[in-house]
């Protein structure tokens, strides 16, 4: 026998959870662990002869053969069916966190905000969305949807629960079904109920939150209260609420909670609690209710998290302008930096702020030159660091003010707008669910785990000099990237906010670094603490472009500015290395999820405009990690391509990023995207990625043991064959394009006629001699170009040449010559020449018999 079963006091979604689990397990008996909800006793009074439920009484356990557990993981939660773990496997489909309580079995937990969505989803992919339901199950489903995500309005709730419904709804399902036993109204005896708790309740404030904690003494079981404690809240307009009802044996705490500060899970955890971190239950025994409602009391303040304060979300260092400053120099500040406004300041101190609007209004009456200090607020309305972010918004909406200055003493430290505010308040709604914060520290201990032990001491020094120079420093760019992706990478940048040229210099002192090398310009220093590690400390900045193509100005600017100046966002994570959060992932443009969903995606929308080499970079990044680029950057891609901005840029900038991409270890791949996006033809017009190319390139990574020993450049070879069907004008006109070298250019332009004429030169060559004279002034990249084109027989000749002639010293040197009475002249290299083809195509000629015959002549 097959049994399904729940947690205690079961909820409609732990009901419907066992529902849907019987369209799994047809042949399986339900049955219920101990008490039930208001709501479930109702429905499965009236719906019994359809749910077919049995009582724990009527199950034989030695008949049991697999146990399903739904809606729950927990072994103190499906009362006596414990007695079950470890006889017989175990299923369990749950969408709570995890916890230390966790049966042993075979689990399946999601992140959704009701179990029956969890339910659902796995009935769609083993029975098809086709699958036929009766009409009970379709309401019973969506009254447990409804109910544990609050009709969708619990933060828990997500994109798949709301598909759910609909699904459900499509199929057949009725709201009124939720209506009937989810929002009725209190019935006389809650009343008295409800007024009783009311009365008996204090409200705790404690930073932005405010919990209201109520008991109730009974000596029976009380159901309903679930039904209770959300009227009670919002009565009480409160951030949570927890009710304890019972008596000095047993009580039942019942607790909700809308804010992240108030973590349900983590507070009633000790009492081993089951739920969210927003929606949580519990029994606790043989504790008086007095007592527990001390206790808890005492656990709540503990647990309650303090509200983030100002210095947490505001933007620091803050960019000003004096009150000199002209209005249309103000302007141009703004739109360089994407402002609303500005601080004016004057003797260091904060004098005013003015915003766009009024630059823009005055600058429309022709007063561009005035100096902002006539159009400027000087009525200010100003906080502390240590304000909360509640008293922050108050100050924003009651002042109906975009930006509020920061201030320590009468020092400008920092500035908050209306879209920091917003900001946070989304990503607090994002971080309500407990079970994502639990996942973003296991990420950190999982990121750390990662970092060899040299980069964590190394990082353990950095965040040394951070806590004496109290300044917040980040490891960023690729290497984070790479560390998620458990890819090797040794180029370490870190970004500082404060003084990075000075925390250079603290650094190369901390490790005993053998120099430094500072860029006032940028700045930025590299410090080469030994030959093989060196480290890029840079200032955390903003980068503006002046108009689209050029390089980047650079001014100071905050970690998330420096973090926007990036080109995609897999490249704009950091990892906090400084003495308050070591180790602490800083993601602000969702890097994390496109590394997990394997795409390139750009910051922002104008990106390719301002730098058109990131087309090449987005192919590089795809290629590399085998990424695909997501939708909307592709589009910006194509239209960068198609109104020709990477004819605008400086080619030397193109070549640079030619050198990496062709040095990659698969640059067929990246190629492959070049060819598709028509960059290539940028580059020149007859440039076509042939089938022939593409076969080169792959032979490329064969030929290791070559590369190895003529110490090749892969990009130069690949860059080659990329133009083996050009002729020698054509290529020589992408040299210069590029801006190669004059020996650059002698060395490697050899077209495809040039390696025609060598190639059937090298077949007609039998001796040694007409080997080595055919092959001896090409370099060994167009070398290996004419390998790659070569038939066996003349493939067998260039490795004959590489690996035995070319390492042939001569026997008869210039010296042997003026030794014997030669004097220097034009036919002193032909004598020479000729005794070393002598002695490639005689086995064992001695010098003797050499000079003997030079004397001849």
């Amino acid at each position: 026998m097959e049994l399904i079963t729940t947690h205690i006091y079961a909820d409609l979604d732990a009901l419907s959870s066992m529902v849907l689990a019987k369209k799994l397990y047809p042949n399986a008996v339900i049955a219920f662990p101990g008490n039930v909800s208001n709501n479930v006793k109702k429905f499965v009074t009236l719906y019994q002869d359809f749910l077919g439920i049995s009582k724990t009484k009527e199950i034989d356990f030695d008949q049991v053969e697999k146990l399903i557990v739904v809606d729950t993981a927990k072994v103190s939660r499906i009362g006596r069916f414990s007695e079950l773990i470890g006889k017989v496997p175990v299923e369990i489909y749950d969408h709570h966190p995890e916890s230390d309580e966790d049966i042993e079995g075979n689990i399946v937990r999601v992140d959704y905000g009701s179990n029956t969505t969890h339910l659902l989803e796995i009935i769609k992919n083993r029975l098809g969305s086709s699958v036929n339901f009766e009409k009970y199950e379709l309401n019973v489903a969506l009254m447990g949807l409804y109910e544990d995500t609050g009709n969708f309005t619990y933060s828990i709730t997500t994109p798949k629960d709301l598909k759910a419904g609909a699904f459900l709804i499509k199929k057949g399902g009725d709201l009124k079904f939720v209506h009937e036993y989810t929002t009725k109204g209190l019935r006389e005896d809650q009343k008295e109920t409800f007024i009783e708790l009311l009365e008996a309740g204090e409200t705790i404030k404690f930073s932005a939150e405010r919990i209201f904690l109520t008991k109730l003494y009974s000596e029976e079981f009380l159901g309903g209260i679930d039904e209770l404690i959300n009227k009670i809240k919002d009565v009480e307009d409160c951030t949570a609420c927890f009710i304890i009802c019972g008596n000095d044996e047993k009580s039942n705490i019942i607790a909700r909670s809308s804010s992240i500060g108030v973590p349900l899970d983590e507070i009633l955890e000790g009492y081993q609690g089951g739920g969210h971190t927003s929606a949580s239950s519990v029994v606790v025994k043989n504790i008086p209710v007095d007592e527990l409602y001390n206790q808890l009391r005492e656990i709540i303040l503990k647990n309650v998290k303090k509200g983030k304060t100002t210095k947490e979300i505001m933007s620091t260092p803050v960019k000003t302008i004096t009150m000199e400053t002209r209005l249309r120099d103000a302007h141009k500040i703004m739109t360089r930096f994407g402002y609303t406004g500005l601080p004016v300041v004057e003797d260091g101190k904060l004098a005013g702020i003015i915003s766009r609007r009024d630059i823009d209004r005055s600058m429309g009456h022709g007063f561009a030159n005035a100096p902002v200090k006539v159009y400027m607020t000087s009525k200010l309305i100003t906080a502390s660091e240590e304000t909360s972010i509640e008293d922050l918004k108050q100050l924003l909406v009651e002042n109906e003010v975009g930006r509020i200055p920061i201030l320590r003493g009468d020092k400008l430290v920092g500035i908050v707008t209306r879209a920091d505010i917003l900001r946070f308040l989304y990503a607090q709604k994002k971080r309500m669910d407990i079970k994502k914060r639990k996942v973003s520290k296991a990420m950190r201990e999982q990121l750390l785990d990662k970092i060899p032990k040299d980069l964590i001491d190394l990082l353990k020094a950095i965040e040394k000099i951070a806590k004496k120079r109290k300044e917040k420093v980040y490891m960023v760019g690729g290497i984070v990237r790479d560390i998620i992706l458990g890819i090797p990478n040794k180029d370490i940048d870190i970004v500082v906010e404060g003084e990075g040229i000075a925390f250079a210099w603290d650094l190369k002192n901390e490790l005993n670094g053998e120099k430094i090398v500072v860029h006032e310009k940028f700045k930025t220093a590299v410090v080469i603490v030994d030959k093989d590690l060196k480290i890029d400390v840079a200032t955390s900045r903003v980068e503006y472009y002046e108009y689209p193509t050029s390089l980047p100005s650079v001014d100071y600017g905050s970690i998330r500015e420096d973090m926007y100046r990036r080109d995609f966002t897999i490249n704009s994570l950091a990892l906090e290395v400084d003495y308050q959060k070591f180790g602490e992932l800083v993601d602000f443009f969702n890097g994390y999820r496109d590394i997990q969903n394997r795409e390139i995606r750009i910051l922002h929308n104008f990106s390719f405009v301002e730098d058109p080499t990131r087309i090449i970079r987005a192919f590089r990044f795809a290629s590399r990690y085998d990424f695909k680029i997501e939708e909307e950057t592709e589009r910006f891609l194509k239209d960068a391509v198609e109104n020709g901005f990477l004819k605008k840029i400086s080619w030397p900038r193109v070549k640079n990023e030619f050198k990496i991409i062709l040095g990659d270890k698969n640059p067929e791949k990246a190629l492959n995207f070049l060819e598709k996006y028509d960059v290539l033809k940028n580059i020149h017009h007859n440039i076509k990625l042939t089938e022939k190319m593409k076969k080169h390139l792959e032979e490329l990574n064969s030929l290791g043991e070559m590369f190895s020993q003529l110490k090749l450049k892969k990009w130069i070879m690949a860059f080659l064959i990329l133009m083996e069907d050009l002729k020698s004008d054509e290529i020589e006109l992408i040299f210069n394009k590029f801006s190669f070298s004059q020996d650059f250019r002698k060395k490697y332009e050899f077209g495809i006629k040039k390696r025609s004429e060598a190639l059937s030169k090298l077949k007609k060559a039998d001796k040694n001699s007409e080997i080595y004279d055919t092959l001896n002034e090409i370099s060994f990249e167009v070398l290996m170009l004419i390998y790659l084109e070569g038939k066996k027989s003349s493939r067998e000749k260039i490795r004959k040449f590489i690996f035995d002639l070319s390492k042939i010293k001569p026997l008869v040197t210039g010296a042997d010559l003026i030794s014997v009475g030669y004097k220097p002249s034009p036919e002193f290299r032909k004598i020479l020449e000729d005794a070393l083809y002598r002695q490639l195509d005689y086995k064992g000629i001695t010098k003797e018999q050499l000079m003997s015959n030079i004397n001849k002549f």
